[in-house]
């Protein structure tokens, strides 16, 4: 009688602390969609706020798409930030202030890199993720802080094609230059390279994504080039939410249950 008691509590209050307690910075399923195209690196901004409306358009899975301005995508990120869902938010080749200052004025604990660490995403196109900004900018350093590494992309010129992924994924992406690729070499762990849309056989990527497996964080990217302005920008990451991340996440969202379930398996082995 007394094993049961101590079981029946034991199981209890794991059960209550799974419940109540999930893991910090797990991604969760796909949320809310934040664009930005206020500002803008590479790209014109009017041809940004087009791109940017017929991402909106196109979307299927979010649970909301909202166009924000600088003063508000700071505290729409820190409301979202460990919601319990993998929120995104799309830039234009400029990253707004309220989510991380200028100058890389702080580079740890910024609003942008406890989003991304609290299990959310960035996308970005045209100029440099993190780099372009007000004041001067953040140059290179911006990826760097945000990723806690050393990656950098300075690649110019580099041909892509579509992956398999990127074939199967999307199917809008073509061919094209990039000149601010990833570096597969450069993502190291706790970072995974995750997925590639297209690359240049070689170990350079545009669009992919890749993957903070300790925080469930991502960071994005899709033409980041400035010399076509037909490129379907709003169309592949339309693509790369709907056909590839909003699967992903739901895969992900449910894992933790099969986790108890192998737990509550052993607890009872042991009674």
């Amino acid at each position: 009688m007394k094993n049961v008691i101590i079981f029946v509590t034991f199981a209890l209050g794991y059960f209550l602390t799974v419940a109540v307690n999930p893991v910090l910075g797990a991604a969760g399923p796909l949320g809310e969609v934040a664009i930005f195209t206020e500002q803008v690196g590479w790209i014109a901004q009017d041809r940004a706020a087009s791109e940017g409306k017929e991402l909106a358009n196109l979307l299927k899975n979010p649970k909301k798409v909202v166009t924000l301005s600088d003063k508000d995508i700071g505290p729409w990120a820190e409301e979202r930030t460990d919601n319990g869902l993998s929120d995104i938010i799309v830039t234009f080749g400029w990253f707004p202030t309220t989510l991380y200052p200028p100058g890389n004025a702080k580079p740890d604990d910024s609003v942008a890199e406890k989003f991304l660490e609290g299990g959310n995403i960035f996308l970005n196109t045209a100029d440099y993720i993190f780099y372009v900004t007000a004041d001067g900018g953040n140059g290179d350093t911006g990826l760097k802080n945000m990723m806690d590494n050393n990656a950098d992309m300075w690649a110019g010129g580099t041909g892509i094609k579509p992956t398999d992924d990127g074939k199967k994924y999307t199917p809008s992406l073509i061919g094209f230059t990039s000149e601010r690729p990833f570096k597969s070499a450069q993502i190291t762990d706790p970072w995974e390279v995750e997925v590639v849309f297209g690359d240049n056989g070689a170990g350079l990527f545009d669009p992919g994504i890749v993957h903070d497996t300790e925080t469930g964080g991502r960071i994005g990217i899709a033409f980041q080039e400035p010399n076509n302005a037909g490129l379907p920008r709003g169309e592949v990451f339309a693509e790369m939410i709907d056909n590839y991340l909003a699967k992903v996440l739901s895969a992900q969202a449910v894992d933790p249950n099969a986790k108890v379930t192998t737990t509550w398996a052993h607890i009872k082995s042991d009674f």
